[in-house]
């Protein structure tokens, strides 16, 4: 009798409903039909619960995937639909909301082609994000990319037929082909003995040849060997097919002493950097930062780097990142047994796991300064870090300690893609190693950072140490290699 009692009173608050007059999820029903009925709405969304597919969560007012279920709870939306219905669950899908069954990513970064604005990746748009998941092709015309899909960021055209040259099959437009299109986005060189143009680089529509020796009698007169006749081209003694001019000043880049014409010389007789942007005007060579870099082409502020995984632009190359799956590895074939008292890696994945405060150690006692030990890092996805970036690598000793060996060149720091080195802080330019105290987070350690500019596209990361006679550093900690996923701007 006692638990009928029990049961029979909870039903009655069940039907009857039990709350307190201060309750803040519950809105006044203003209907009147039954004279004040309390609606309960938790979110306060102005949904009521009974009606409302989010009860906790303030609902968007979107149902991307129709199931009746807001996008504001729906644990679903983001991998197990096909939103585009490409074939590809939004998980995996490149571009989740445009249809590309094939997934084609020419510069294999996180975007496929139809929604990638710089499909080729060499840091000029070829198309226009509309903001409601379309895109719009962006006309050479209109400074989009006159090759999309080769990277060309010169973006030269010989014959001015808005189709760059390095995706022209036709370079000098005299109807001759010079190479064929593979269909993917590269070109093959057709040979002059197969029937390509002998001078792809000059207009001959009747392909002369005097001598037999396969050039063509209009681009014979070649003192550099780049295809322009000495008389139409900007740099007649060192090689330059495009014929790249930046300031437009008649003189070719290659052979510009001040390729920004903002007066100020790329470097000095003895070939050290005198423009701190030598490719972006600005003759006040401002630096608000130090860094060496002018504020004009600096894409961070030192003071404010930061490489974390909570939001922030910079994130470290780790194994556990689907879009990477970054693997560390160690070189000791630069190591001089014979000579070196210690040379090695220990622990290099500790450079790509979770745990952001251990360290990879590198170890270098050679005083002669002739081993070498190398660090590398490395994604195996395929995806390749966009160019313009600030690779910064964590340390955790002292500026002060690393700024003394800095100087005597014992830390290089080079990127590669497919293998190829791009660029490297090999103190002959173009990568300016800087070093700063820690702004950043990476579990709260203290560390440093080396933080320099790149230009060029890279897949894997290398850190060669090797210490300079008499060095005082032999071991350097390692606690990650970070980058941007995504281009960075000035700011």
């Amino acid at each position: 009798m006692r638990w009928s009692l029990v049961v029979l009173v909870a039903l009655i608050f069940g039907l009857t409903g039990c709350r307190s007059d201060s309750s803040p999820a519950e809105l006044a029903d203003d209907s009147g039909s039954d004279g004040g009925t309390t609606v309960f709405d938790a979110d306060q969304d102005g949904v009521p619960d009974n009606e409302d597919s989010c009860p906790t969560v303030a609902n968007t007012g979107v149902d991307a995937d129709a199931d009746g279920v807001d996008d504001a709870c729906d644990t679903d939306i983001g991998t197990s639909n096909d939103l585009d219905s490409d074939g590809i669950l939004n998980s995996s899908d490149n571009c989740p909301d445009i249809a590309n069954s094939d997934q084609a990513n020419r510069d294999s970064d996180l975007f496929g082609d139809v929604c990638d604005t710089d499909a080729d990746g060499d840091g000029v748009d070829d198309k226009v994000d509309n903001g409601d998941g379309s895109f719009s092709a962006l006309a050479p015309s209109s400074g989009g990319d006159n090759c999309p899909l080769a990277p060309n960021d010169g973006q030269s055209d010989l014959d001015a037929d808005s189709i760059g040259d390095v995706c022209d099959i036709d370079t000098d437009g005299d109807t001759v082909a010079d190479k064929a299109d593979d269909g993917d986005g590269t070109f093959s060189v057709i040979d002059s003995a197969d029937g390509g143009d002998n001078c792809p680089l000059v207009a001959n529509v009747s392909q002369e040849d005097a001598d037999g020796d396969g050039v063509g009698d209009a681009c014979e007169n070649d003192g550099d060997s780049d295809g322009i006749p000495d008389g139409a081209d900007n740099c007649p003694a060192i090689a330059n097919p495009g014929q790249e001019d930046l300031d437009g000043d008649g003189i070719g880049d290659v052979c510009d002493s001040d390729v920004d014409g903002d007066g100020i010389n790329n470097e000095d007789a003895l070939g050290q950097s005198l423009d701190n942007c030598p490719r972006v005007a600005n003759s006040d060579q401002s630096d608000t930062d130090g860094d060496g870099i002018g504020d004009a082409c600096d894409l961070v502020n030192d003071a404010e780097y930061a490489c974390g995984i909570n939001g922030e632009q910079f994130t470290p190359l780790l194994a556990n990142d689907s879009d990477l799956s970054a693997q560390a590895s160690k070189d000791l074939s630069g190591c001089l047994l014979g000579f070196g008292l210690l040379c090695d890696v220990q622990s290099p994945g500790n450079v790509v796991d979770s745990d952001l405060s251990n360290v990879a150690t590198m170890q270098n006692t050679d005083l002669l300064g002739l081993s070498t030990v190398t660090l590398r890092v490395a994604t195996t996805t395929g995806f390749a870090y966009p160019g313009a970036n600030a690779l910064g690598v964590a340390f955790s000793e002292s500026a002060q300690a690393l700024q003394a060996d800095l100087l005597g060149g014992d830390l290089i720091v080079r990127t590669r893609l497919n293998g190829e080195v791009q660029e490297e802080s090999s103190g002959a330019g173009v990568l300016d190693l800087d070093l700063l105290g820690a702004s950043g987070l990476l579990a709260g350690a203290d560390t440093s950072f080396l933080v320099f500019q790149t230009e060029q596209r890279f897949d894997s990361v290398e850190i060669e140490f090797a210490p300079s006679l008499l060095s005082l550093l032999n071991e350097v900690n390692v606690h990650a290699v970070c980058a941007s996923k995504t281009d960075v701007s000035v700011p």
